[in-house]
């Protein structure tokens, strides 16, 4: 295995990036690489999903990873009852920001990165987006194999039987619930 390079920054997709060179390693992440490649830039450049790529700080930057971000709701319903704020009991339905799309090169699996693209998502949206708009939530669909992942960023399964048997289970952070640490700057 090489070297980790301690020179990734992330920051938002531009033109000219290379977007196919990301190896995941598994056949059934094959959609993940194929959304960077043909569709991330054009739903970044049109405000539909923002992608954030992970990229060395080299003239032609090789992704390492990239996240997509986007506006959601979540219905939580009895399956989370906000302890803070009686009177919300009445909307089952919040505002949220949703992970579209996590993604790491295998090569730098294991070393953090995923965390650290979570944890810089938390940070975005408590400090850009609460303070201006009603978002209290983070949300993802999980992929099965992902679920202890989130889970130990902070993550919640959304306690419902059909949510818990979902090939992709909805799972949610309340960010009234976390502290907020930058891990990556944006240029």
């Amino acid at each position: 295995m090489s070297a980790i390079p301690q020179s990734l920054q992330l920051r938002e997709i531009r033109p000219g990036d290379n977007l196919t060179g990301l190896s995941l390693g598994d056949t059934s992440l094959v959609p993940l690489k194929s959304f960077l490649r043909n569709n991330a830039l054009e739903f970044h450049q049109n405000d539909i999903a923002k992608t954030y790529v992970l990229v060395n700080d080299s003239s032609l930057p090789k992704i390492g990873g990239y996240l997509t971000l986007m506006c959601s709701e979540v219905m939580l319903g009895q399956g989370y009852r906000l302890e803070d704020s009686p009177k919300s009991h009445q909307y089952d339905t919040f505002a949220a920001i949703k992970i579209a799309r996590l993604a790491v090169d295998q090569r730098l699996q294991g070393h953090g990165y995923g965390t650290r693209m979570v944890k810089w998502s938390i940070s975005l949206v408590k400090e850009k987006i609460m303070p201006l708009v009603g978002c209290r939530f983070l949300i993802v669909d999980a992929k099965q194999n992902a679920i202890s992942f989130y889970e130990n960023v902070g993550f919640m399964l959304l306690n419902t039987p059909q949510n818990q048997h979902s090939k992709h289970p909805l799972m949610f952070l309340d960010l009234h619930k976390t502290e907020s640490k930058t891990c990556f700057g944006l240029q």
